[in-house]
């Protein structure tokens, strides 16, 4: 219960400073996702079943307040907090490397899936998605990095994970 309420208030903080602080921080429009951020943090660590609820309720949570089809930003969270978990239950360490690999390619996921969504409602081109990945999900996801390395340098050099045997 106590994990719970940690995560719990780790999304809270981090969707009040997507709201608040986040836009007076964007560079050039390209402004970094705490909250995939969290969910990511949150899926390497605890494994799929979390992330997968977390998930739900931050994307359905995103889709209350957007203007946007209700359910695309629940399913596209669920979805991707769903296959980091997965790839952290699978794979026995996650060296810092490895954690950026999969940071960057759960934007590339999430962005897609959200443009799927788009062209499947409007009836728009599929051939837009590259470019749109590349102006849009690549920029978000390296400035969302520079905000990682807080919770990589955490989890690795500060209180770093001890082994028990």
């Amino acid at each position: 219960m106590n994990s719970v309420l940690k995560w719990a208030g780790w999304f809270l903080l981090c969707a009040i400073l997507q709201s608040t602080l986040v836009p007076h921080i964007a560079i050039m429009s390209v402004k970094p996702d705490l909250l995939l951020l969290t969910l990511f943090c949150l899926a390497i660590s605890a494994g799929i079943m979390p992330a997968v609820f977390a998930g739900f309720l931050v994307g359905l949570g995103q889709d209350l307040f957007s203007a946007d089809l209700l359910g695309q930003n629940a399913l596209a969270m669920t979805v991707t907090g769903a296959l980091c978990g997965l790839f952290n239950e699978r794979v026995m360490r996650l060296d810092p490397i490895m954690r950026v690999v999969l940071l960057l390619a759960a934007f590339i996921f999430l962005d897609i899936i959200i443009m799927v969504v788009h062209i499947a409602t409007s009836g728009g081109a599929a051939s837009a998605i590259f470019s749109e990945l590349l102006v849009v999900t690549l920029p978000r996801a390296v400035y969302t990095l520079f905000f990682a390395a807080f919770p990589f340098i955490w989890s690795n050099v500060i209180k770093p994970q001890r082994l028990v045997g």
